[in-house]
């Protein structure tokens, strides 16, 4: 049976070090006890997903040992919570470990882990950052048991993924930039491997005069090709004037498939904020519009959220919404001239007076979210349209997820 980490994190983290913790952060101890197995869950799927890039095992083997986690750094971990240099020592470690591990996306985490636990986003920061050096020391104590190797480490972390999917926030395969958490893992990278070692003898001395015959073929392919003139995605999805979204029945619309966003990829703001959004997803189609001067605010130009989920027949945005409410915050502060309008959309499905009010609650919710982050009310606007303006045919359960949905216009830029 595969070591489960979270356990022995939840043991390490019972009865007298959860109240030091507790007591540090100013939470409750209830509310610390909830928050182990998320905020764990956390650190080491991005232990997981550091060790499965290039080099990656290498570096967090090489740390386990410079760290001083191989030996008596659980005995010690208990005395580092009781205050003053031995906690400030254990944050500052904590921080260094978990900016290696998430780098410019640590503070999406944050807000992940806070949205799901219930935290304050400060307490779930000095959370992540006790939790860190612990998990490492129980990973350290495993390696010398074991007697573990980098590959070693890694096939250990890999059998975490069940627990870790069972605990983790659902959002944070957005902060790992995943489209699920069930990606989490695998083994690093391998060096490019040469002549493969099954081809016979007399053929491997061939074998760079083959490989040049075929890099000839395929050039003079290419060169035969009539070229294609590509063609950017729409920066934005036009729909008469309505708003766009909200699902009457589970959650707002996404696209087909996690494919269709794209690659997520660091994008630095004009105040020098950067965040982590996706290719094609409704951030960048938004800055697009608002920075291209010859596109005027309109009624009809409307952005589909991506990433947003609702509970079912609720306006109750679930957890994994927060990053995507965060990014259009983000947007808005560095834009200040720019003002949003949001609309909820459902399919035809059921009573449509029902639908109209689900929609306009769905849409007042995230603008409501919007507001909490510290945007002016003044700056936004929501209304809801029920089944009106579908982009999709309801007569398919494709097409009715597509028309449930929030949306945003930009009234003013």
């Amino acid at each position: 049976m595969a070591v489960n980490l979270l356990d022995i994190v939840t043991k390490e983290l019972s009865g007298e070090n959860a109240g030091k913790i507790a007591a540090f952060l100013g939470e409750s101890s209830s509310s610390v006890t909830g928050s182990i197995g998320p905020a764990a869950a956390s650190v080491i799927a991005g232990l997981m997903s550091r060790a499965s890039a290039h080099d990656g095992a290498q570096d967090i083997f090489s740390r386990i040992n410079s760290g001083g986690y191989t030996g008596d750094f659980l005995k010690r971990f208990s005395g580092m919570l009781a205050g003053k240099s031995g906690t400030d020592d254990l944050l500052k470690t904590g921080s260094d470990l978990l900016s290696f591990l998430f780098g410019s996306k640590l503070g999406n985490l944050e807000t992940v882990v806070s949205s799901a636990t219930g935290l304050a986003k400060g307490s779930s920061s000095s959370m992540l950052a006790m939790l860190a050096p612990l998990i490492m020391g129980i990973l350290g104590k495993q390696t010398a048991d074991e007697n573990l190797d980098s590959a070693g480490v890694v096939k250990l972390l890999d059998s975490q993924k069940d627990f870790v999917q069972s605990a983790a926030p659902a959002a944070l395969s957005n902060v790992l930039g995943l489209a699920s958490l069930s990606q989490l893992g695998g083994l690093p990278p391998s060096a490019p491997i040469g002549i493969p070692g099954n081809i016979p003898a007399f053929l491997k001395g061939l074998w760079p005069f083959l490989l040049g015959i075929a890099a000839i073929l395929l050039l003079l392919k290419t060169c035969n090709q009539t070229p294609v003139k590509e063609t950017p995605p729409p920066a934005a999805i036009a729909v008469p004037d309505t708003t766009a979204a909200a699902p009457d029945t589970a959650a707002v619309a996404a696209p087909d498939s996690a494919n269709a966003l794209g690659a997520f990829a660091e994008y630095e703001l004009p105040n020098g904020v950067k965040l982590n959004i996706p290719e094609f997803g409704i951030e960048r189609k938004l800055i697009a519009f608002i920075e291209d001067a010859t596109k005027p605010a309109d009624k009809e130009t409307w952005f589909s959220f991506d990433r947003l989920v609702f509970d079912t027949g609720k306006a109750t945005l679930k957890p994994e919404s927060q990053e995507q409410i965060n990014n259009i915050n983000e947007i808005l502060k560095a834009f200040p001239a720019v003002t949003l309008k949001f609309g909820g959309y459902t399919d035809n499905a059921g009573n449509p007076q029902a639908n109209l009010k689900l929609s306009q609650e769905r849409a007042e919710a995230v603008m409501a979210e919007i507001v909490k982050l510290g945007i002016d009310k003044a700056r936004l606007a929501a209304e809801g349209y029920g089944d009106q303006h579908p982009v999709a045919d309801n007569a398919t359960e494709e097409g009715r997820q597509k028309n449930r949905r929030v949306d945003c216009r930009v009234a003013k830029k």
